[in-house]
């Protein structure tokens, strides 16, 4: 049985990009979704489903603008866009995407993925690069982060991996040998472009096949301050890091593309978020910009966040997600004015910060801003004078988590009493991290510890 919650919270989000941006939906021919949730998007009809309590919305008055001592967001040097790779049909880069294979069709009851239902095989991770020593030749390299003793995945499943061989790779074709590192048995698959950013790969039997898409990895420098008070005086004084993330775009050819920004967990990672959430919004018409708050700091899976909380803060993670926006503003393909961002956990925490006014202007001024808010299971907090921006705060939080969802509903209340424009999607016997997004998953029913909040 597939978590049900993140099928609900999934299409919850992506209706509610689709409203907000004020897009209709766009889906790659490719990977098509049901017809009649199709139909019902494209009509801006509500596919909310009825279990999550959903608290009123009151539309948002002008506001006055907050005034910002030692607001310094102008002088700050930005890292400025530059195309990483080329825009013509080519075979070069990494790629990405969820296979369907034969042997999983019976597990899961028929049917291919589709707008939440988790119904995937594997992850496919692989980047393919010029080699420095012969200009002719392109090589494979597996980029799961999924490793074993013979080497990285390049195709990540519940039953371990498939390791690579040999390969043979073309400007638009590649070809490559691989095995199972228990059964040792080999597989030949082919991998043709259909578009600059999108390839479809399958294997020798048709046994599985998957639609990958092409990331560009970017890097942009973020100034980052480790607590709400060091934005007092402006974040150009504070440590610099240079923040890595792959942005993608959807397989059509729009002039721009709205985003959404994805921040990671305290566990350094999304989760296989990136898979899923990444192929619903671009089907949708929507590009994704992950971010990686954590690889500059020293971190990984392997020693997160959530063992070194002082070392990677939500307000510096916050400072990271504003100086993204600020360096997509320059991106030829990104509509600047419709950007939004989400995040899990520790980045629902980092969503929800880039919307005090003290963080957002220090960083991105009074005339930037984020189109759309929506974290996940975040901790929420209550503001005697919120100085918080106008736009759409829509947060997701399971009833048994161990971060209240009652304090969230408070929390809006007293926003949307002051003008404000949020709501809160509160699940019925979800806990933390409910939205596991693998078909057979089930929402997790361990709370590592309970939060609240006093007067004391």
């Amino acid at each position: 049985m597939f978590s049900r919650n993140y099928k609900y919270t999934i299409e919850t989000l992506t209706v509610l990009t689709l409203l907000i941006f004020s897009i209709s939906c766009t889906v790659e021919d490719e990977q098509d979704i049901q017809a009649n949730d199709l139909n019902r998007i494209e009509n801006k009809e509500s596919i909310i489903p009825p279990n999550p309590s959903v608290t009123p919305v009151t539309p948002a008055p002008s506001l006055p603008v907050a005034t910002i001592v030692n607001q310094s967001a102008e002088n700050i040097v930005i890292t400025k866009y530059k195309p990483t790779s080329d825009l013509h049909p080519s075979t070069n880069g990494r790629w990405r995407g969820l296979a369907i294979c034969e042997y999983s069709l019976e597990k899961w009851g028929g049917g291919e993925y589709e707008l939440g239902n988790g119904k995937f095989s594997a992850l496919i991770d692989f980047t393919i690069t010029q080699d420095l020593n012969d200009p002719d030749k392109r090589i494979f390299n597996p980029t799961n982060r999924k490793k074993v003793d013979d080497g990285p995945f390049w195709f990540d499943w519940s039953d371990g991996g498939r390791i690579l061989v040999s390969s043979n790779i073309s400007d638009a074709k590649i070809t490559f040998t691989d095995y199972h590192p228990k059964s040792l048995k080999q597989k030949t698959w082919e991998g043709n472009l259909i578009a600059y950013n999108s390839m479809h790969l399958t294997d020798e039997w048709n046994e599985c096949s998957a639609n990958l898409s092409k990331s560009e990895e970017v890097l942009f420098d973020s100034y980052s301050p480790k607590y709400l008070l060091d934005y007092v005086d402006g974040v150009s004084n504070d440590s610099k890091y240079a923040i890595p993330g792959l942005l993608s775009f959807p397989a059509s050819d729009e002039e721009k593309y709205p985003l959404m920004i994805m921040i990671q967990s305290s566990g350094c990672g999304y989760g296989d978020r990136e898979f899923t959430y990444g192929a619903d919004f671009r089907r949708q018409g929507v590009a994704i910009l992950e971010m990686d708050n954590c690889q500059p700091r020293g971190l990984s899976e392997e020693n997160p966040i959530s063992r070194n909380w002082n070392t990677l803060t939500a307000w510096m993670g916050a400072a990271d997600a504003l100086f993204a926006l600020r360096f997509l503003q320059d991106h030829p393909k990104v509509d600047s004015t419709r950007i939004g961002i989400t995040g899990f956990s520790w980045g629902g925490q980092v969503a929800f910060y880039t919307g005090i006014d003290l963080i957002r202007k220090s960083i991105v001024g009074d005339n930037v801003d984020f189109a759309l808010r929506a974290p996940y299971y975040l901790f929420c907090r209550q503001f005697d004078d919120p100085q918080y921006s106008p736009n759409k705060l829509h947060i997701f939080q399971g009833e048994l988590d161990s971060v209240p969802p009652n304090h969230c509903i408070e929390m809006a209340d007293s926003f949307n009493n002051r003008g404000y424009d949020v709501s809160v999607d509160t699940y019925q016997g979800a806990y933390h991290v409910f939205d596991e997004v693998r078909w057979n998953a089930g929402s997790p029913k361990v709370n590592h510890g309970q939060w609240w909040v006093t007067d004391k």
